[in-house]
């Protein structure tokens, strides 16, 4: 197998994972936040597909309404992610859950978890600088109280490879933006946690973040 093929579709599952600070917009929704970070991704061949993790930190700059009252927020921590790509079907799919802690506006403490889902069918690959979209759910414990909220993120990401710490693998260095907005709710059907190649190491620390499990 040529070199390109894993090069293209381990870039296809890069801009899945990774997508960081989006232009400057009005904040108009209950919960919203540009997003930048930078991650390294790893992918290897597992039979007719690209299996793919992520690991990175990530910055969140945003905005939540409490109680009518607009909360200016930072947080900063990390994030980790996996990814497949079926040769036979097109299908790229990945997952990427967070956590980061901050300040308030109003200097109180606050945290922040998430998780993001993308999935794309197509023969092209997603090239670096195009726009994506997915689903999101994120939990904001703020004040002492937890609130979740669902909708949708949306970003770009640029990045190249860069030389594999492990045999058989390709390693991607990623940067790029997102932005993420949301309305109060609980987890979303959309986001499956029920695929089957999802790891069971990835899917425990979803579940420790309680983030849909």
């Amino acid at each position: 197998m040529s070199r390109s093929i894993p090069f293209r579709a381990a870039a296809i599952l890069a801009i899945l994972f990774v997508a960081f600070l989006s232009s400057v917009a009005a904040f108009d929704e209950p919960l919203a936040a540009n997003v930048r970070g930078s991650g390294t991704l790893v992918a290897w061949i597992f039979g007719l597909d690209f299996h793919a993790t992520i690991a990175g930190e990530l910055r969140l700059s945003g905005e939540l309404l409490v109680d009518d009252e607009a909360v200016p927020f930072s947080a900063e921590g990390t994030l980790r992610g996996f990814g497949v790509r079926s040769i036979v079907t097109l299908i790229s799919e990945g997952w990427v859950v967070y956590a980061a802690a901050g300040t308030a506006a109003t200097g109180e403490p606050i945290e922040v978890r998430g998780l993001l889902h993308a999935r794309r069918k197509s023969l092209i690959p997603l090239q670096a600088g195009d726009v994506f979209v997915g689903a999101q759910f994120a939990v904001v414990d703020l004040r002492g109280k937890e609130r979740s909220f669902v909708g949708e993120f949306s970003g770009a990401v640029d990045g190249g490879l860069a030389p594999s710490d492990r045999p058989g693998t390709i390693q991607l260095n990623g940067i790029g933006t997102f932005r993420l907005t949301g309305e109060p709710g609980p987890f979303p059907g959309s986001i499956p946690l029920d695929h089957s190649d999802l790891p069971v190491e990835f899917l425990r620390y979803v579940a420790e973040l309680k983030l849909g499990i």
